[in-house]
Protein backbone atom coordinates (compact mmCIF):
# COMPACT_ATOMS: atom_id res chain seq x y z
CA UNK A 1 0.00 0.00 0.00
CA UNK A 2 1.37 3.52 -1.06
CA UNK A 3 2.06 6.21 1.80
CA UNK A 4 -0.55 8.01 0.21
CA UNK A 5 -3.12 5.40 0.57
CA UNK A 6 -2.26 4.75 3.72
CA UNK A 7 -2.42 8.31 5.21
CA UNK A 8 -5.85 8.45 3.68
CA UNK A 9 -6.81 5.25 5.85
CA UNK A 10 -5.54 6.78 8.62
CA UNK A 11 -7.36 10.34 8.11
CA UNK A 12 -11.24 8.26 7.55
CA UNK A 13 -10.24 5.51 10.76
CA UNK A 14 -9.61 8.83 12.81
CA UNK A 15 -12.78 10.55 12.02
CA UNK A 16 -15.18 7.32 12.43
CA UNK A 17 -13.21 7.20 16.06
CA UNK A 18 -13.71 10.13 16.22
CA UNK A 19 -17.49 10.21 16.52
CA UNK A 20 -17.73 8.25 19.83
CA UNK A 21 -15.87 10.50 21.60
CA UNK A 22 -17.48 12.07 24.63
CA UNK A 23 -17.65 16.44 24.11
CA UNK A 24 -16.49 18.67 26.62
CA UNK A 25 -19.70 21.24 27.44
CA UNK A 26 -18.94 24.31 24.98
CA UNK A 27 -16.90 27.15 26.52
CA UNK A 28 -17.44 31.20 24.96
CA UNK A 29 -14.85 32.14 22.83
CA UNK A 30 -13.86 35.74 21.46
CA UNK A 31 -15.18 39.22 21.83
CA UNK A 32 -18.56 39.09 21.12
CA UNK A 33 -18.83 35.20 23.37
CA UNK A 34 -17.46 37.37 25.88
CA UNK A 35 -19.45 40.03 25.90
CA UNK A 36 -22.66 38.27 26.33
CA UNK A 37 -21.27 35.04 27.84
CA UNK A 38 -22.82 32.60 25.92
CA UNK A 39 -21.37 29.64 23.44
CA UNK A 40 -20.39 30.32 19.69
CA UNK A 41 -22.80 27.92 18.94
CA UNK A 42 -25.56 30.64 20.08
CA UNK A 43 -24.52 32.05 16.42
CA UNK A 44 -22.47 29.27 13.95
CA UNK A 45 -23.79 26.09 13.27
CA UNK A 46 -19.52 25.43 13.69
CA UNK A 47 -17.26 28.62 13.12
CA UNK A 48 -17.01 30.01 10.97
CA UNK A 49 -20.02 29.02 9.19
CA UNK A 50 -23.14 31.28 10.75
CA UNK A 51 -26.95 29.50 11.83
CA UNK A 52 -29.61 31.45 10.94
CA UNK A 53 -29.35 33.37 14.72
CA UNK A 54 -25.96 34.74 13.79
CA UNK A 55 -27.09 35.88 10.37
CA UNK A 56 -29.45 38.06 12.10
CA UNK A 57 -26.97 38.57 14.89
CA UNK A 58 -24.42 39.63 12.15
CA UNK A 59 -26.71 42.08 9.91
CA UNK A 60 -27.80 44.02 13.37
CA UNK A 61 -24.36 45.23 13.59
CA UNK A 62 -23.31 42.53 16.07
CA UNK A 63 -26.43 42.85 18.58
CA UNK A 64 -28.54 40.57 20.23
CA UNK A 65 -32.10 40.24 18.15
CA UNK A 66 -34.51 42.40 20.48
CA UNK A 67 -31.46 42.72 22.73
CA UNK A 68 -31.83 44.01 26.27
CA UNK A 69 -29.68 45.51 28.94
CA UNK A 70 -30.15 41.86 31.10
CA UNK A 71 -28.33 39.77 28.08
CA UNK A 72 -25.03 42.57 28.27
CA UNK A 73 -23.17 40.28 30.83
CA UNK A 74 -19.82 42.71 30.40
CA UNK A 75 -21.47 46.05 30.91
CA UNK A 76 -19.85 48.72 28.40
CA UNK A 77 -18.20 51.73 29.53
CA UNK A 78 -19.90 54.98 29.72
CA UNK A 79 -18.65 57.71 27.54
CA UNK A 80 -21.18 60.99 29.12
CA UNK A 81 -23.97 61.39 31.00
CA UNK A 82 -27.18 59.43 29.85
CA UNK A 83 -28.82 63.60 30.38
CA UNK A 84 -26.37 64.57 26.93
CA UNK A 85 -29.32 62.92 24.63
CA UNK A 86 -31.67 65.09 25.50
CA UNK A 87 -28.86 67.84 25.58
CA UNK A 88 -28.02 66.84 21.89
CA UNK A 89 -26.72 69.29 19.58
CA UNK A 90 -25.67 71.53 22.35
CA UNK A 91 -23.89 68.19 23.85
CA UNK A 92 -22.06 65.92 22.38
CA UNK A 93 -24.34 62.62 21.99
CA UNK A 94 -22.84 59.77 24.90
CA UNK A 95 -21.47 56.57 23.73
CA UNK A 96 -20.07 53.56 25.19
CA UNK A 97 -16.63 51.29 24.84
CA UNK A 98 -16.55 47.37 25.09
CA UNK A 99 -16.51 46.35 28.84
CA UNK A 100 -13.28 43.80 27.93
CA UNK A 101 -10.73 44.40 25.42
CA UNK A 102 -12.41 43.39 22.63
CA UNK A 103 -10.13 41.02 20.90
CA UNK A 104 -9.92 37.47 19.61
CA UNK A 105 -7.55 35.44 17.99
CA UNK A 106 -7.70 32.42 15.78
CA UNK A 107 -5.36 30.16 14.66
CA UNK A 108 -4.92 27.63 12.04
CA UNK A 109 -2.22 24.82 11.43
CA UNK A 110 -2.41 22.65 8.61
CA UNK A 111 -0.57 19.53 7.15
CA UNK A 112 -0.86 20.02 3.53
CA UNK A 113 -0.07 16.83 0.75
CA UNK A 114 -0.65 18.39 -3.01
CA UNK A 115 0.47 16.98 -6.04
CA UNK A 116 0.34 19.44 -9.31
CA UNK A 117 1.76 19.69 -12.74
CA UNK A 118 4.46 22.49 -13.54
CA UNK A 119 4.57 23.95 -16.98
CA UNK A 120 6.66 21.37 -18.84
CA UNK A 121 4.31 18.79 -17.62
CA UNK A 122 6.53 16.96 -14.54
CA UNK A 123 4.41 16.43 -11.27
CA UNK A 124 5.21 18.16 -8.15
CA UNK A 125 4.19 16.59 -5.07
CA UNK A 126 3.97 18.68 -2.06
CA UNK A 127 4.11 17.39 1.63
CA UNK A 128 3.79 20.65 4.27
CA UNK A 129 3.67 21.06 7.68
CA UNK A 130 2.31 24.65 7.76
CA UNK A 131 2.44 25.11 11.51
CA UNK A 132 1.23 27.96 12.01
CA UNK A 133 -0.02 28.30 8.53
CA UNK A 134 -2.39 31.50 9.42
CA UNK A 135 -2.99 33.46 12.59
CA UNK A 136 -5.91 35.96 12.57
CA UNK A 137 -6.69 39.08 15.06
CA UNK A 138 -9.80 40.20 15.57
CA UNK A 139 -11.57 43.34 16.85
CA UNK A 140 -15.53 43.54 17.27
CA UNK A 141 -17.84 45.55 19.12
CA UNK A 142 -20.55 48.05 19.37
CA UNK A 143 -19.89 51.90 19.55
CA UNK A 144 -23.12 53.56 21.68
CA UNK A 145 -26.53 52.75 20.66
CA UNK A 146 -26.56 52.98 17.26
CA UNK A 147 -22.87 51.92 15.94
CA UNK A 148 -20.33 48.86 15.87
CA UNK A 149 -17.32 47.66 14.33
CA UNK A 150 -15.48 44.83 13.07
CA UNK A 151 -11.43 44.59 11.87
CA UNK A 152 -9.59 41.69 11.10
CA UNK A 153 -5.29 41.78 10.85
CA UNK A 154 -4.10 38.60 9.32
CA UNK A 155 -0.66 36.62 9.73
CA UNK A 156 0.21 34.14 7.04
CA UNK A 157 3.34 31.98 5.66
CA UNK A 158 4.17 32.00 2.29
CA UNK A 159 5.62 28.34 -0.06
CA UNK A 160 8.93 30.12 0.22
CA UNK A 161 8.99 30.73 4.22
CA UNK A 162 8.52 34.30 4.47
CA UNK A 163 5.57 35.76 6.03
CA UNK A 164 2.64 38.80 5.04
CA UNK A 165 0.98 41.04 7.28
CA UNK A 166 -2.12 42.08 6.05
CA UNK A 167 -5.45 44.34 7.65
CA UNK A 168 -8.35 41.83 6.17
CA UNK A 169 -10.97 43.69 6.79
CA UNK A 170 -11.70 47.14 9.36
CA UNK A 171 -14.99 49.06 8.77
CA UNK A 172 -17.02 51.26 11.31
CA UNK A 173 -20.94 50.74 10.59
CA UNK A 174 -24.01 52.57 11.60
CA UNK A 175 -27.48 51.37 11.40
CA UNK A 176 -30.93 52.03 12.71
CA UNK A 177 -31.03 55.32 13.30
CA UNK A 178 -33.38 56.49 10.62
CA UNK A 179 -36.26 54.89 9.49
CA UNK A 180 -37.91 51.61 10.58
CA UNK A 181 -35.77 49.46 12.52
CA UNK A 182 -33.70 47.28 10.38
CA UNK A 183 -33.91 48.89 7.18
CA UNK A 184 -31.21 51.00 6.70
CA UNK A 185 -27.99 50.27 8.06
CA UNK A 186 -24.38 51.55 6.70
CA UNK A 187 -20.56 50.60 6.56
CA UNK A 188 -17.48 52.38 5.39
CA UNK A 189 -13.60 50.83 5.63
CA UNK A 190 -12.24 47.33 4.13
CA UNK A 191 -14.99 44.36 4.54
CA UNK A 192 -16.97 41.57 2.84
CA UNK A 193 -19.13 42.89 0.98
CA UNK A 194 -22.81 42.07 2.04
CA UNK A 195 -22.74 40.69 -2.07
CA UNK A 196 -20.95 37.85 -1.29
CA UNK A 197 -23.44 37.20 1.99
CA UNK A 198 -23.80 33.17 2.43
CA UNK A 199 -20.65 32.29 -0.30
CA UNK A 200 -18.08 34.74 0.68
CA UNK A 201 -14.76 32.50 2.77
CA UNK A 202 -15.37 34.37 6.34
CA UNK A 203 -18.60 32.27 6.30
CA UNK A 204 -18.14 28.73 4.77
CA UNK A 205 -17.68 25.91 6.66
CA UNK A 206 -14.79 24.66 4.37
CA UNK A 207 -11.19 26.17 4.38
CA UNK A 208 -10.75 26.71 0.50
CA UNK A 209 -13.08 29.45 -0.99
CA UNK A 210 -15.01 29.14 -4.04
CA UNK A 211 -12.48 29.73 -6.28
CA UNK A 212 -14.63 30.05 -9.73
CA UNK A 213 -16.05 33.03 -8.17
CA UNK A 214 -13.50 34.71 -6.66
CA UNK A 215 -10.16 33.64 -8.84
CA UNK A 216 -11.25 33.47 -12.21
CA UNK A 217 -9.47 35.35 -14.23
CA UNK A 218 -11.37 36.96 -16.93
CA UNK A 219 -7.81 38.91 -18.88
CA UNK A 220 -6.31 37.38 -21.61
CA UNK A 221 -5.85 38.03 -25.49
CA UNK A 222 -8.92 35.85 -25.93
CA UNK A 223 -10.38 36.31 -22.90
CA UNK A 224 -9.61 34.34 -19.55
CA UNK A 225 -8.79 30.66 -19.71
CA UNK A 226 -7.58 29.72 -15.99
CA UNK A 227 -7.85 30.35 -12.24
CA UNK A 228 -5.18 32.92 -10.34
CA UNK A 229 -4.41 34.25 -6.88
CA UNK A 230 -3.22 37.47 -8.42
CA UNK A 231 -5.00 39.79 -10.65
CA UNK A 232 -8.21 37.93 -10.49
CA UNK A 233 -11.28 40.69 -10.64
CA UNK A 234 -14.49 38.03 -11.40
CA UNK A 235 -15.63 39.24 -8.12
CA UNK A 236 -13.87 41.19 -5.17
CA UNK A 237 -12.99 39.23 -2.34
CA UNK A 238 -13.00 41.80 -0.06
CA UNK A 239 -13.82 46.11 -0.85
CA UNK A 240 -13.24 49.60 0.12
CA UNK A 241 -15.65 51.78 0.08
CA UNK A 242 -18.97 52.52 1.48
CA UNK A 243 -22.49 49.70 1.53
CA UNK A 244 -25.61 50.16 2.59
CA UNK A 245 -28.09 47.55 3.32
CA UNK A 246 -31.07 46.56 5.48
CA UNK A 247 -33.72 44.30 6.09
CA UNK A 248 -37.35 44.96 5.04
CA UNK A 249 -40.93 43.51 6.89
CA UNK A 250 -38.10 40.66 8.44
CA UNK A 251 -38.07 38.94 5.34
CA UNK A 252 -36.18 41.09 2.63
CA UNK A 253 -32.96 41.76 2.42
CA UNK A 254 -30.83 44.10 0.07
CA UNK A 255 -27.88 45.75 -0.27
CA UNK A 256 -25.73 48.22 -2.64
CA UNK A 257 -22.34 49.39 -2.56
CA UNK A 258 -19.75 51.64 -4.19
CA UNK A 259 -16.32 50.54 -3.81
CA UNK A 260 -12.99 50.75 -5.30
CA UNK A 261 -12.18 49.10 -8.38
CA UNK A 262 -8.68 47.85 -10.09
CA UNK A 263 -5.71 49.27 -8.66
CA UNK A 264 -3.42 50.31 -7.67
CA UNK A 265 -2.95 52.87 -10.51
CA UNK A 266 0.67 53.88 -12.19
CA UNK A 267 0.33 57.43 -10.34
CA UNK A 268 0.35 55.68 -6.75
CA UNK A 269 -3.22 55.74 -5.99
CA UNK A 270 -4.57 53.26 -3.92
CA UNK A 271 -7.91 52.91 -6.85
CA UNK A 272 -6.35 52.62 -10.44
CA UNK A 273 -8.95 55.16 -12.04
CA UNK A 274 -11.40 57.49 -10.72
CA UNK A 275 -14.03 55.80 -11.67
CA UNK A 276 -15.93 53.75 -9.11
CA UNK A 277 -17.58 49.88 -9.13
CA UNK A 278 -20.89 49.45 -7.75
CA UNK A 279 -22.78 46.06 -6.81
CA UNK A 280 -26.40 45.92 -5.79
CA UNK A 281 -28.37 42.40 -4.30
CA UNK A 282 -31.50 42.00 -3.00
CA UNK A 283 -33.26 38.45 -1.53
CA UNK A 284 -36.75 37.13 -0.18
CA UNK A 285 -36.43 34.20 2.26
CA UNK A 286 -39.34 32.02 2.94
CA UNK A 287 -39.64 30.46 6.12
CA UNK A 288 -37.75 29.88 9.32
CA UNK A 289 -36.27 32.62 11.47
CA UNK A 290 -36.65 36.43 9.69
CA UNK A 291 -33.67 37.86 8.52
CA UNK A 292 -33.32 40.17 11.74
CA UNK A 293 -33.90 37.65 14.08
CA UNK A 294 -37.99 37.64 14.04
CA UNK A 295 -39.93 34.49 15.04
CA UNK A 296 -43.43 35.70 15.05
CA UNK A 297 -45.38 32.73 13.38
CA UNK A 298 -42.90 30.23 13.02
CA UNK A 299 -42.22 27.50 15.34
CA UNK A 300 -38.30 26.83 15.53
CA UNK A 301 -36.85 23.89 16.63
CA UNK A 302 -35.06 24.02 19.71
CA UNK A 303 -31.49 22.95 18.17
CA UNK A 304 -30.51 26.41 16.29
CA UNK A 305 -28.73 25.32 13.10
CA UNK A 306 -31.95 23.60 12.11
CA UNK A 307 -34.84 25.30 10.44
CA UNK A 308 -37.11 24.58 7.07
CA UNK A 309 -36.22 27.92 4.59
CA UNK A 310 -35.74 29.33 1.25
CA UNK A 311 -33.78 32.08 0.95
CA UNK A 312 -33.14 32.75 -3.18
CA UNK A 313 -31.93 36.71 -4.63
CA UNK A 314 -30.71 38.30 -7.54
CA UNK A 315 -26.92 40.21 -7.47
CA UNK A 316 -24.69 42.29 -9.78
CA UNK A 317 -21.67 43.98 -9.95
CA UNK A 318 -20.12 46.57 -12.58
CA UNK A 319 -16.71 47.99 -12.92
CA UNK A 320 -14.39 50.06 -15.08
CA UNK A 321 -10.68 49.01 -15.65
CA UNK A 322 -10.20 51.64 -18.42
CA UNK A 323 -6.49 52.70 -17.62
CA UNK A 324 -5.21 49.94 -15.41
CA UNK A 325 -2.77 47.64 -17.66
CA UNK A 326 -2.14 44.02 -17.11
CA UNK A 327 0.88 43.48 -19.15
CA UNK A 328 0.64 40.46 -22.02
CA UNK A 329 2.36 38.30 -24.50
CA UNK A 330 0.78 38.43 -27.98
CA UNK A 331 0.92 35.36 -30.17
CA UNK A 332 4.20 36.70 -32.11
CA UNK A 333 6.03 37.27 -28.84
CA UNK A 334 5.51 41.01 -28.62
CA UNK A 335 4.59 42.49 -25.15
CA UNK A 336 1.14 44.34 -25.19
CA UNK A 337 -1.08 45.85 -22.55
CA UNK A 338 -4.51 44.51 -21.86
CA UNK A 339 -7.19 46.84 -20.37
CA UNK A 340 -10.39 45.03 -18.85
CA UNK A 341 -12.50 48.52 -20.11
CA UNK A 342 -15.94 47.81 -18.76
CA UNK A 343 -16.87 44.46 -16.92
CA UNK A 344 -20.61 43.23 -15.39
CA UNK A 345 -21.52 40.33 -13.28
CA UNK A 346 -25.10 39.02 -12.61
CA UNK A 347 -26.00 36.18 -10.86
CA UNK A 348 -28.62 33.87 -8.90
CA UNK A 349 -28.16 33.31 -5.22
CA UNK A 350 -30.34 30.48 -3.38
CA UNK A 351 -29.97 28.69 0.01
CA UNK A 352 -32.36 25.70 1.42
CA UNK A 353 -32.37 24.52 5.08
CA UNK A 354 -33.74 21.00 5.47
CA UNK A 355 -33.31 20.39 9.40
CA UNK A 356 -29.88 19.37 9.53
CA UNK A 357 -29.15 20.11 5.69
CA UNK A 358 -28.00 23.14 4.34
CA UNK A 359 -27.77 23.51 -0.37
CA UNK A 360 -27.01 26.30 -1.22
CA UNK A 361 -25.03 28.11 -4.77
CA UNK A 362 -24.52 30.86 -7.34
CA UNK A 363 -25.04 30.95 -10.80
CA UNK A 364 -23.30 33.83 -12.56
CA UNK A 365 -22.69 35.06 -15.82
CA UNK A 366 -19.61 37.68 -16.63
CA UNK A 367 -18.73 39.73 -19.59
CA UNK A 368 -15.64 41.61 -20.00
CA UNK A 369 -14.66 44.47 -22.69
CA UNK A 370 -11.16 43.63 -23.10
CA UNK A 371 -8.94 46.44 -24.86
CA UNK A 372 -5.51 45.51 -26.41
CA UNK A 373 -2.60 47.81 -26.67
CA UNK A 374 0.37 47.57 -29.02
CA UNK A 375 3.68 48.70 -26.96
CA UNK A 376 3.97 52.17 -28.47
CA UNK A 377 -0.16 52.77 -27.00
CA UNK A 378 -2.58 52.41 -30.00
CA UNK A 379 -5.43 50.83 -29.76
CA UNK A 380 -4.66 47.25 -31.52
CA UNK A 381 -8.15 45.34 -30.38
CA UNK A 382 -11.33 45.71 -28.52
CA UNK A 383 -13.56 42.54 -27.89
CA UNK A 384 -16.12 41.44 -25.38
CA UNK A 385 -16.07 38.21 -23.67
CA UNK A 386 -18.12 36.37 -21.42
CA UNK A 387 -17.94 33.51 -19.00
CA UNK A 388 -19.87 31.30 -16.74
CA UNK A 389 -19.84 30.12 -13.78
CA UNK A 390 -21.67 28.12 -10.70
CA UNK A 391 -21.07 25.68 -8.11
CA UNK A 392 -23.48 24.24 -5.33
CA UNK A 393 -22.60 23.53 -2.16
CA UNK A 394 -24.10 21.05 0.62
CA UNK A 395 -23.49 21.25 4.25
CA UNK A 396 -24.77 18.35 6.48
CA UNK A 397 -25.08 18.40 10.72
CA UNK A 398 -23.98 14.47 11.06
CA UNK A 399 -23.96 15.52 14.97
CA UNK A 400 -23.70 18.57 16.24
CA UNK A 401 -19.70 18.03 16.38
CA UNK A 402 -19.26 16.33 13.39
CA UNK A 403 -20.16 17.77 10.02
CA UNK A 404 -19.40 17.38 6.58
CA UNK A 405 -19.33 19.87 3.49
CA UNK A 406 -19.28 19.01 -0.31
CA UNK A 407 -18.81 21.40 -3.40
CA UNK A 408 -19.15 21.21 -6.88
CA UNK A 409 -17.80 24.18 -8.81
CA UNK A 410 -17.51 25.04 -12.83
CA UNK A 411 -16.68 27.79 -14.80
CA UNK A 412 -16.94 27.80 -18.84
CA UNK A 413 -14.23 30.40 -20.42
CA UNK A 414 -14.84 32.74 -22.98
CA UNK A 415 -13.53 31.42 -26.82
CA UNK A 416 -14.19 29.18 -29.22
CA UNK A 417 -17.26 26.56 -29.14
CA UNK A 418 -15.74 23.29 -27.30
CA UNK A 419 -13.52 25.13 -24.74
CA UNK A 420 -13.47 22.65 -21.96
CA UNK A 421 -14.85 24.04 -18.72
CA UNK A 422 -12.92 24.17 -15.54
CA UNK A 423 -14.60 21.80 -13.16
CA UNK A 424 -13.37 21.43 -9.35
CA UNK A 425 -14.92 19.16 -6.16
CA UNK A 426 -14.28 19.91 -2.83
CA UNK A 427 -15.35 17.80 0.07
CA UNK A 428 -14.20 18.22 3.69
CA UNK A 429 -15.41 16.39 7.10
CA UNK A 430 -15.20 18.54 10.57
CA UNK A 431 -15.09 17.20 13.86
CA UNK A 432 -15.28 20.15 17.03
CA UNK A 433 -13.66 18.82 19.98
CA UNK A 434 -14.64 22.12 21.90
CA UNK A 435 -16.72 24.72 20.39
CA UNK A 436 -13.86 26.67 20.01
CA UNK A 437 -11.38 23.88 18.61
CA UNK A 438 -11.99 22.40 15.12
CA UNK A 439 -10.17 19.40 13.40
CA UNK A 440 -10.84 18.93 9.04
CA UNK A 441 -10.00 16.66 7.11
CA UNK A 442 -10.09 18.57 3.17
CA UNK A 443 -9.57 17.10 -0.05
CA UNK A 444 -9.87 19.33 -3.69
CA UNK A 445 -9.16 17.98 -6.85
CA UNK A 446 -9.13 19.24 -10.24
CA UNK A 447 -11.86 17.32 -12.36
CA UNK A 448 -10.02 19.10 -15.38
CA UNK A 449 -6.88 17.48 -14.43
CA UNK A 450 -6.50 14.14 -12.34
CA UNK A 451 -3.17 15.03 -10.86
CA UNK A 452 -3.61 18.43 -9.09
CA UNK A 453 -5.25 17.87 -5.80
CA UNK A 454 -4.85 18.73 -2.21
CA UNK A 455 -5.26 16.88 0.97
CA UNK A 456 -5.31 18.87 3.90
CA UNK A 457 -5.19 17.84 7.59
CA UNK A 458 -6.28 21.37 9.87
CA UNK A 459 -6.85 22.27 12.97
CA UNK A 460 -7.76 25.54 14.14
CA UNK A 461 -8.61 27.25 17.68
CA UNK A 462 -9.68 30.45 19.00
CA UNK A 463 -9.75 31.95 22.23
Amino acid sequence: MSMHRRGLGFLCLLSALLIFIKVPSASAIPAFARKYETSCQTCHTGFPKLNPFGEAFRLNGYRMPKETEEQIKIKPVSLGAEAYKKMWPRAIYPSDLPGQVPLALNVKMASVYASSLDDSGHTIVHNDFQFPQEANLFAGGTLGEHMSFLGEVTWSENPDGSSSTEIERLHLQAGSFIGPEHLFNIKIGKFAADLDDGFHEMWLSTDNGVDNLFTFNPIGLHGGTGLSDAGAISLPVNVKGIEAYGVAKHRWFYTVGVVNGLGPSASGNVDGNASKDVYARVDYKFGGMGLDGDSTGVTLPPENWRERSFRVGVLGYHGNGSGVDFPLTDDTGATVNVQDRTFNRAGIFASWYYDDLNVFGVAMSGRDRLDTFAADGSLSNAQSFRYNSWFVQSDYVILPPLQASLRYESVTPPGAAGVKSLRALNASMAYFFYANVKTMVEYRRDLSESKNYQLSTILRFAF
